[in-house]
């Protein structure tokens, strides 16, 4: 009876994989997910493990290169930053003047990137990280007239931990925010 029931619990482990596995094929796109926005659907957004990845490696890179220690990721911070993303979303229209608003928490220091069609975290921190070329790292001031604020928080000192978090948008765009502690 014991092997029967293993040859069952097999056959059924089997049909399972199978069935998994063909109902939607292993790709690159198997780390996003289409968004829960009401509006047209036709961007996806990344999330999962792969993507907490790519944020921390990304704002690293970019802090290794202005000289300050590499940051570790922060799943409660995470959360914090999804929070506020999820908020200028349904509240805010996705608007990131709308963020003075938020009834949430700041954590520490904030970072937001609005993109337009398909968004990778390296999106993101390359548009952070493009202010560095009007900051002057001696006198720690921007240029007259330039935004520097995000380049300054993505590479401050100060902050030891990290977490970000990604919504689509309507009409086809991706929110993101990382949150710094």
């Amino acid at each position: 009876m014991s092997s029967s029931l293993t040859t069952l619990t097999v056959l059924s482990l089997v049909l399972a994989m199978t069935s998994l596995s063909s109902s939607s094929p292993p790709s690159e796109a198997s780390d996003y997910t289409t968004s829960d926005y009401t509006g047209p659907r036709p961007t996806r957004v990344p999330r999962g493990a792969a993507t907490t990845a790519a944020f921390l490696s990304a704002i690293n890179d970019a802090r290794g290169t202005a000289g300050a220690p590499p940051l570790s990721w922060n799943a409660t911070v995470a959360q914090n930053a999804k929070a506020q993303v999820s908020w200028l979303r349904t509240s805010g229209e996705c608007d990131l003047g709308q963020i003075k608003r938020s009834p949430v928490p700041q954590i520490g220091g904030l970072t937001f990137h609005r993109g337009y069609g398909r968004q990778a975290p390296s999106d993101a921190v390359s548009s952070w990280a493009s202010e560095r070329q009007w900051y002057d790292h001696d006198a720690k001031t921007c240029a007259t007239g330039k935004q520097c604020g995000d380049y300054t928080m993505v590479v401050d000192s100060a902050w030891k931990q990290l977490g970000c978090a990604v919504v689509a948008c309507a009409p086809a765009g991706a929110l993101m925010a990382c949150e710094y502690s």
